[in-house]
């Protein structure tokens, strides 16, 4: 008398990973490209976080506060820091994490800080600034308006 056998044959089971791996293949650079995107998305909105609360405690202290990179200079990628003025006594309001590795910011014509006046408008530079984020293949664009407007991706015209 026959027993049937239960379980998978060899050939079944190869089939079964041979389908599990084309499909690890084609999820994975779109699981990268998400995770890209968030981690995108997630640093230009720490940033822009950290200048409405600068601009947002200029207008309640009533005097001017200052966003710059904590080690000076022009490396915004790095820490930055939001002080409660512009003098050499200003004290420390709150600091920004370092973007990941990786990660580039540019402004325009070489600003060295962000100044907001009581009114919560842009004091210095006398014009708009415009950040741009890059990491990888993604990009965004931040823009500081002379009004103290903080806008992703468009622009104060």
């Amino acid at each position: 008398m026959d027993h049937p056998t239960k379980g998978f044959t060899l050939i079944e089971l190869l089939v079964a990973i041979a389908i599990l791996l084309i499909l690890l293949t084609l999820a994975v650079p779109a699981f990268t490209r998400s995770m890209q995107t968030t981690k995108a998305d997630t640093e230009i909105a720490d940033l822009r976080r950290a200048l409405n609360f600068a601009r947002l405690e200029a207008i309640d202290r009533g005097n001017a506060t200052r966003v710059r990179p904590t080690a000076g200079g022009v490396a915004w990628s790095g820490e930055l820091t939001v002080y409660d003025g512009t003098g050499a006594l200003a004290n420390v309001l709150r600091v920004v994490p370092a973007m990941s590795g990786g990660a580039t910011l540019a402004l325009t014509s070489d600003v060295t800080a962000i100044d907001f006046n009581s009114m919560g408008g842009l004091s210095s530079p006398s014009s708009e600034v415009v950040i741009s984020y890059g990491r990888g293949a993604q990009s965004r664009t931040l823009t500081v308006c002379l009004n103290g407007r903080i806008l992703l991706g468009g622009s104060c015209g």
